[in-house]
């Protein structure tokens, strides 16, 4: 396991094998086995399989070759160096909170998943996803969405992975069931 410049919460958890680089997780939010993330702000409550890529660097597709013989970067298959240009800056990738991306899914840098959204295993997501949308495929399409609008709206309004862990205690119980879930948090 290698983090590297990132900020954890202490009740996340990333598993071996994977290697965090310049990236924050939030609470309760875990990551299974060889993971490789990159630059990327991961909410709360995210469920990770194992086996995902989050924000991998690109080659440079508008110069004459993609080769790293010319880039100005660490990699260790590069014995010879013709020139040394640095690549564009890499972009942030945000993972909202509550998302769950299964096995081996692939996530382009820069990209933006909302909260909510499911990504199917093996899914490679090059654009945004909107918040409790699920997806897959190659490259990742709608599938449909988790819940009908007026629902979203409405978990999204309550922000519910930012609660004191006191109120997810009286409301745990009713996660099964968004409409029951969603009139005992406006309560509290």
């Amino acid at each position: 396991k290698s983090i590297t410049g990132c900020k954890i919460d202490r009740t996340a958890r990333v598993n071996a094998g994977c290697s965090v680089y310049n990236s924050t997780m939030g609470r309760y939010s875990y990551m299974g086995y060889d993971c490789e993330v990159i630059n990327a702000e991961i909410g709360s409550f995210c469920s990770l399989a194992s086996g995902i890529r989050i924000g991998e660097a690109e080659h440079p597709t508008t110069w004459v070759s993609t080769s790293p013989v010319f880039q100005n970067v660490n990699n260790s298959s590069v014995r010879k160096r013709f020139a040394k240009i640095d690549l564009p800056k890499s972009k942030r990738t945000v993972i909202g909170h509550d998302v769950w991306i299964g096995t081996n899914a692939i996530i382009k840098a820069g990209v933006n998943i909302g909260t909510g959204a499911v990504i199917a295993s093996g899914a490679v997501v090059t654009k945004d996803v909107e918040p409790y949308a699920i997806v897959g495929g190659c490259p990742a399409k709608l599938i449909r969405y988790r819940f009908d609008d007026r629902t979203i709206e409405k978990l999204l309004n309550s922000k519910w992975w930012e609660k004191d862990n006191s109120v997810l205690e009286r409301v745990g119980m009713y996660v099964d069931n968004p409409e029951e879930f969603l009139q005992v948090i406006s309560r509290l």
